[in-house]
């Protein structure tokens, strides 16, 4: 066990990780996106297929394509990547985050162009057309999703609609021949014929929720994803016929990614076991054959697309102790090898890795969870341990987290549950908690009290949970419901009242979040609307039983939220000081961040002291705040 003192902040804040990114038409290389040190965002890159140092293209800041004059005089995260011959189209939130628009430039990072302007829709998913003339992009609203039509290579040229109509509409993707444009409407992939208008469903009508098209190279047939089995299942679809051939048909999740340049394979991902981790494979496109599986390891890999020569099939991989990084692999298999470097002055064995573990719950149903133990590990020791709690309807899996490396390196035992409502370990397991949002999941989450008990390292009176979204929801049920349990909580972004997160979503304050959520999933999760059953919104608002917190809080918000409205934590602030318990919360509101409060890194260094310190005081342990530990 190594003895080198640990890491500083600073280190962790090095590492970033490659978020997307996409291969170039003439095989040279790639663009990725990836934080920038310089400008503390998502930026867009080039690198070459051979690997090497990494060219950035964005992150000078343009005031003459500012969306708003209300917007920030700095970079702003890219993301959604689409590459054509000559130039790179992205989504940028210059206004807010969720208030997309659409920009470009091109391969050698000049010429940036913005290509929609509005400031109060989200005008998002850029698709180019094969010859690059024409963008399809869709635009979202709290009333309803279409999709557009844009020339890019005529100045001033206004959008059209793609499909008249009050069918919600989006994720229009192109066929290579220029014929198609496919796009989800109602759960379904549909396709609109360019030349006539004429549209209809893609799978014959026996098919339903048949999702995530991609074409293949013949324009001929489409590989989509299919969930009626409770698991994400593969299939391609024939266009002229609509007749489906199935690819896969196991309980466990599988995602798309691309074709084989000569339409003969496909590549995708699959679930390990459980679905905490995953790989790598090629199939044959015609159902034939067996799969082939390119990595190996515990990982979590994405995007599997194969080079255009056919020789490579590159993919995002990453870790609990790695971060994201783009990787290449022969489609026949071998040993794969690493494109990108994101780690930056960290080295991967040196950082805590994940262990798996589980626990039963009330009904004993197996709730997954992740055990991380602190760097210099002692079993003859007792260690203080946070409770990580996700969002919803999130999943922990070996997946990097610096802000935890940060915490569980000073001396932190670190615990991840995964409660009903999680997502990626099948549709069951999700839906076991709808009608019963903070019922079940909160028993779930308690039982992991049990598992802690019995780990003879950790220090069983030294507690605290850090959860952000829907798990700052459950850190509110448990300080309302089970106030001495905790001796701290990590709150992010947390739901405080439903019934006021449902009437912010349509202020003016929040009226971006209206094109966030649907309301009807929210409905089916609780069991119905508050005008049916207000008795349980308000019975399941931690706002209304404030009177029982006695646990320290960090309180941690952004001002730039597109997800659950400022005001949720800010009424239960005012509610704790109201009565007079506002020495319990340390409230902290970042300008410019969004719900991730990952936006900058400056928000993420100012998280990370805060933390350590907080911490720190409130489990008795001053060695988490001390400036080296070895």
């Amino acid at each position: 066990m190594t003895t080198e003192p640990s890491y500083s902040l600073s280190d962790f804040l090095s590492a970033a990780h490659v978020k997307e990114f996409a291969p170039l038409s003439d095989g040279s290389g790639l663009v990725f996106v990836r934080d920038s040190l310089e400008t503390g965002t998502a930026e867009i890159f080039r690198a070459d297929a051979s690997g090497g140092e990494p060219v950035r293209l964005t992150g000078v800041f343009h005031p003459e394509l500012q969306t708003s004059p209300l917007a920030q005089h700095r970079a702003e995260p890219k993301a959604q990547l689409a590459v054509t011959a000559e130039r790179v189209f992205f989504t940028s939130s210059r206004y807010y985050q969720a208030i997309d628009n659409i920009f470009s430039v091109s391969l050698d990072g000049s010429d940036l162009r913005q290509h929609t302007f509005h400031d109060a829709m989200i005008e998002t998913s850029p698709a180019p057309s094969p010859d690059g003339s024409t963008l399809a992009y869709f635009t979202r609203t709290g009333r309803g999703t279409k999709v557009f039509l844009l020339d890019v290579r005529t100045p001033a040229a206004w959008p059209r609609l793609l499909s008249p109509g009050s069918d919600n509409e989006r994720f229009p993707v192109w066929s290579p021949d220029g014929r198609w444009i496919a796009f989800e409407r109602g759960g379904d992939t549909w396709l609109h014929e360019v030349a006539t208008g004429n549209e209809r469903r893609l799978a014959a009508d026996a098919w339903s929720k048949v999702t995530g098209p991609v074409f293949a190279p013949d324009s001929g047939r489409v590989l989509v994803s299919a969930s009626d089995s409770g698991f994400s299942q593969l299939a391609v679809v024939d266009v002229a016929t609509g007749e489906v051939t199935g690819l896969t048909r196991l309980p466990r999740q599988h995602s798309a990614g691309s074709w084989a340049p000569d339409g003969q394979s496909i590549t995708l991902t699959f679930a390990d076991g459980v679905g905490l981790s995953n790989q790598v494979g090629v199939l044959r496109a015609d159902g034939a054959g067996e799969l082939v599986t390119l990595t190996g390891g515990t990982a979590m890999r994405g995007s599997p697309q194969f080079s255009p020569d056919g020789a490579s099939v590159y993919y995002l991989e990453g870790a609990s102790n790695r971060v994201h990084d783009i990787w290449a692999v022969s489609p026949n298999g071998g040993e794969p090898r690493q494109i990108t470097f994101s780690m930056g002055s960290l080295d991967a064995a040196r950082l805590s890795v994940a262990e798996e573990a589980w626990y039963p719950a009330e009904d004993s149903l197996p709730i997954r969870t992740l055990v991380f133990k602190p760097a210099n590990f002692d079993p003859a020791k007792k260690y203080p341990v946070v409770v990580a709690l996700h969002g919803h309807p999130g999943c922990w899996t070996h997946t990097m987290n610096a802000l935890w490396q940060w915490v569980i390196s000073r001396g932190v035992v670190l615990v991840a549950p995964n409660p009903r409502g999680t997502k990626g370990l099948g549709a069951a397991f999700h839906d076991l908690h709808d009608g019963d949002w903070g019922g079940v999941e909160f028993s779930d989450v308690m039982g992991v009290l049990d598992l802690i008990a019995e780990l003879p390292y950790v220090d069983v009176h030294r507690k605290a949970t850090w959860g952000g979204s829907g798990g700052g929801y459950m850190s509110f049920l448990i300080a309302t419901r089970a106030p001495q349990v905790f001796d701290a909580q990590v709150i992010r972004a947390p739901v405080s009242a439903w019934k006021w997160i449902a009437m912010d979503r349509f202020t003016g304050q929040a009226r971006y979040a209206t094109a966030t959520r649907d309301p009807q999933r929210a409905r089916e999760e609780m069991g119905g609307s508050y005008t049916e059953i207000p008795d349980r919104y308000e019975e399941r608002s931690p706002l209304n039983f404030v009177e029982h917190v006695t646990v320290p809080q960090l309180l941690l918000s952004a001002r730039r939220d597109g997800s659950v409205p400022l005001n949720e934590s800010r009424r239960w602030v005012a509610r704790m000081k109201e009565l007079g318990k506002g020495d319990l919360v340390d409230y902290v509101e970042y300008p410019d961040d969004d719900h991730s409060l990952l936006r900058y890194r400056e928000t993420m260094r100012d998280q990370g002291e805060r933390i350590v310190k907080f911490l720190a005081e409130h489990l008795d342990a001053p060695q988490i705040a001390e400036e080296k530990v070895s």
